[in-house]
């Protein structure tokens, strides 16, 4: 711990901690005794990198003083140690900005565990605040079964084909239903509930072990086996594992479920690129334009959103074309994809694109196309 770390704690509680009986002479922090109902001047602080301050939950100055300290230094990290923190108080005291929480009395490899690991992030943060972050491509759909995953599949392996030495992830955010793995031949151990459970273990290295590679070439992170509760997803968790993914590759490409949840729109905020997958049926643009109005009311630019009419039949008597959509949605419509249902069908059940079976099919030349419209988009940025 080579840095500089405060501990505030009172002189009774740290004589109760294994800390006071170290066998070495040289503290890995600066100990200040203060009592916990005492405030803490904020020179005394300086310019610590960290500090871990006693909270007596009991006492209602030890609180205020913990939350005047994170009003006056809002970017500190900030460790609490406390007697028997209940869940409450934990998601309390979290939401107020603590990084950790420690028991009392301190032990010393708890400690070394937490400040380390806090310490470690916020390294990770701030070499990630200085790195380029690689661009986001959203899939969203405007019903289900539309061949909204499709579209992702086959986008994320034509980014692929332009993308650096780091490739690009697919992330199947669709938990209950999500299919992107098998549609590109991956057979995955595990998944994007692995990666959710991990809390801060989460780092780039446990983002490359829990992407497979299919026969393609992209990489993905799967959706869990079993339906999962979309509403116990931890957003803030979700951004962590979308920001490290964002690291490790060149292109992300995130397929989203069906049923939104609030996390969903977290993850959309993260997109350089929506693509809004609808088919020329009444009931897919009576929900497109529920999506457009949502993203309109929580300031999600329009300028970022593509329109792509999927299953487009050329047929000469038709009831509703794509400019009849493009004006029903008052949006342009990006690209346009064939509809070939058997050939897309066989290939997904073999784990392959479509090109594979059938290279100059029309769905596939479609897809190419709108892949090379978005990496061109993406290139301009």
């Amino acid at each position: 711990m080579n840095c500089k770390i405060k501990l505030f704690i009172s002189e009774a509680e740290f004589a109760r901690s294994s800390l006071a009986h170290n066998d070495s002479p040289d503290l890995p922090f600066a100990l200040v005794h203060v009592d916990p109902g005492d405030p803490i001047p904020l020179d005394a602080i300086g310019d610590a990198e960290l500090v871990v301050v006693e909270l007596r939950g009991d006492d209602p100055r030890s609180m205020q003083r913990l939350t005047g300290l994170r009003a006056r230094r809002p970017t500190l990290p900030l460790v609490v140690a406390m007697r028997d923190a209940d869940l409450a108080t934990t998601r309390a005291l979290i939401r107020q900005g603590v990084g950790d929480l420690i028991s009392l009395p301190l032990q010393r490899a708890e400690f070394s565990d937490v400040v380390n690991n806090l310490l470690a992030e916020v390294t990770r943060s701030e070499a990630a605040a200085n790195a380029r972050l690689a661009p986001v491509v959203a899939v969203a759909q405007s019903v289900g079964g539309i061949g909204a995953t499709t579209v992702a599949t086959h986008l994320a392996h034509y980014l692929h084909a332009r993308s650096g030495p780091h490739g690009v992830c697919l992330v199947d955010l669709d938990l209950q239903f999500g299919n992107a793995a098998s549609y590109l031949g991956a057979n995955a151990t595990l998944t994007m509930e692995d990666l959710l459970a991990a809390g801060r273990r989460v780092d780039g290295q446990l983002i490359q072990s829990v992407a497979v590679h299919g026969s393609e070439g992209v990489a993905v992170i799967a959706a869990p086996e079993h339906i999962a509760p979309i509403e116990s997803v931890d957003a803030d968790q979700l951004l962590r594992v979308l920001q490290l993914v964002r690291e490790e590759y060149d292109h992300v490409v995130l397929d989203l479920p069906g049923n939104w949840a609030n996390w969903t729109l977290s993850a959309i905020d993260k997109a350089d690129l929506i693509v809004l997958v609808i088919d020329l049926s009444v009931g897919s643009l009576r929900q497109a334009r529920r999506r457009l109005n949502l993203f309109e009311q929580t300031g999600i630019d329009r300028s970022r959103i593509r329109i792509v009419a999927n299953r487009v039949e050329k047929r000469l008597f038709k009831t509703i074309g794509v400019q009849d959509a493009a004006e029903a949605l008052r949006y342009p419509i990006l690209a346009t994809v064939n509809s070939d249902y058997a050939v897309v069908q066989s290939a997904q059940d073999q784990g392959v694109l479509v090109g594979s079976i059938a290279r100059k099919n029309r769905v596939a030349t479609d897809l190419a196309a709108l892949a090379e419209l978005i990496g061109d988009e993406l290139d301009k940025d």
